[in-house]
């Protein structure tokens, strides 16, 4: 079993041991009806499970007040991620299967390789190794297109919206 972070506990919620947590995949259909999940490589089973407001709110079995859950603080929570791979969408990619990815623009030329994903909340950012120089790029609409299990860049949209 191959475990990915699909969210960062970020605090406490109320007193009966509820956490709120930052989610970091984009596949949230995972959480539907999701009744174990591992925090550190620790397995617990969930009791109650929600999104709101774009953050996921978990009470697992046994941690039962504010203090258990305070231990949680800045912990992640993993899920196996063939469980996330049966949840994406037809057109769907896995953040985590982008790290590594190498781009091309439209007409083949190498644009660079995506080192890592960070999520913002709004949307997700690419940062990519373009020749020794890093860039910053929002996955957004018009920027890139999709082929297959690629992406392909649109040059002129990239140049645009990256931070260089």
């Amino acid at each position: 079993m191959s475990l990915i972070e699909v969210a960062k506990i970020v605090k406490p919620q109320g007193i009966r041991g509820e956490v709120k947590a930052q989610i970091s995949t984009n596949v949230n259909a995972v959480f539907n009806g999701l009744d174990e999940a591992y925090v550190e490589g620790k397995k617990f089973e969930i009791s109650n499970i929600s999104l709101r407001q774009g953050f996921l709110y978990v009470k697992f079995e046994g941690i039962d007040d504010r203090n258990m859950a305070e231990s949680l603080r800045g912990k992640r929570i993993m899920l196996d991620k063939d469980l996330i791979k049966n949840a994406l969408e037809e057109d769907e990619l896995l953040v985590d299967d982008l790290i590594g990815m190498v781009l091309y623009d439209k007409e083949g030329n190498l644009v660079g390789q995506i080192v890592d994903v960070e999520n913002y909340g709004a949307t997700f950012n690419f940062i990519i190794d373009c020749n020794g120089r890093t860039v910053q790029t929002p996955f957004v609409d018009g920027v890139f297109d999709r082929d297959g299990d690629t992406l392909v860049v649109n040059k002129d949209k990239f140049d645009e919206v990256s931070v260089w």
